[in-house]
């Protein structure tokens, strides 16, 4: 029986050795940055060696306007997937990888992409603080395992279906016992009020017990990561009016550039209702 490449499993890949792990991430996420790459502790070597056998791919992204640099991105080559598959000992159709001109896409595509991976390994590095356990089990962000809708009442006072569709779905186990994230990575990108009709389809869909029937947890919760804390608060406001403020600990915030200053398990969240609380206590 083949063995399929484990692209869910990200503490698995993390706890790889090296050059394995970096490449090993790279296929689950097919992109990301070099810098997200340092957190998780692969540094530049690392990441010179693979692109000097041809493991890697390498290109620049100016993500913003403003940056003062461009944003160097990596993705897995034929022959790192390859090289992936014979070390892990697994059927190599199962590793993703990329070409050049399959990477070339647009940079909102691929900021957006960027920043969801950037989260995502960040999730994989939590700990419990109680035994140092990884919290994270396992991620999916695979459109077609995401995608779901709920039928709700329009302000029209008509029936309409409202698509719902995350970025990402975690499965983790914390202090809470095992429960589910489902993440929506903002870019400021989408209008205030698209986001707020999809707040309040999600609240119709947990309650219609959509956490339980498509993804198999009794508990969810639902995590916006936008870039500033401003657009935060603006998404935090559009949730309450969208929900009458019926929302509760279902919908957390959380910003961006706060996150990567003092980390995903600080206490830099909010809820439709209380401000500055860490994700598991």
């Amino acid at each position: 029986m083949t063995k399929s490449f484990p692209k869910t499993d990200l503490v698995r890949l993390l706890a790889l050795p090296a050059p394995t792990r970096m490449l090993a991430l790279l296929a689950a996420f097919r992109f990301l940055a070099v810098s997200d790459l340092g957190l998780a502790g692969i540094d530049n070597g690392e990441v010179d060696a693979a692109e000097a056998v041809g493991s890697v791919l390498r290109f620049q992204l100016q993500r913003r306007m403003t940056d003062r640099a461009a944003t160097q991105v990596l993705a897995l080559s034929r022959a790192g997937a390859l090289e992936l598959a014979r070390v892990m000992d697994v059927e190599p159709g199962t590793v993703p990888h990329s070409t050049r001109s399959n990477s070339s896409r647009s940079v909102m595509f691929l900021d957006h992409t960027l920043a969801r991976n950037g989260f995502a390994l960040s999730l994989a590095g939590m700990k419990c603080e109680a035994d140092g356990s990884a919290i994270l089990l396992s991620w999916e962000h695979d459109r077609d395992r995401l995608a779901d809708s709920v039928t709700m009442m329009a302000s029209t006072s008509q029936l309409c279906r409202q698509p719902l569709e995350a970025d990402g779905f975690a499965v983790c186990h914390g202090p809470r016992g095992i429960e589910g994230l489902l993440v929506e990575v903002d870019r400021g990108t989408e209008p205030v009020g698209y986001l707020g009709r999809k707040y309040a389809g999600y609240l119709d869909w947990w309650r219609q017990g959509g956490h339980a029937r498509r993804f198999d947890v009794d508990t969810v919760r639902i995590l916006t990561v936008a870039p500033d804390e401003r657009r935060t608060a603006r998404l935090r406001n559009a949730c309450l009016e969208s929900t009458q403020r019926k929302a509760g600990g279902l919908f957390w915030f959380g910003a961006e550039d706060v996150i990567a200053k003092h980390g995903i398990m600080a206490s830099i969240w909010s809820t439709a209702k209380v401000e500055r609380l860490p994700l598991w206590t």
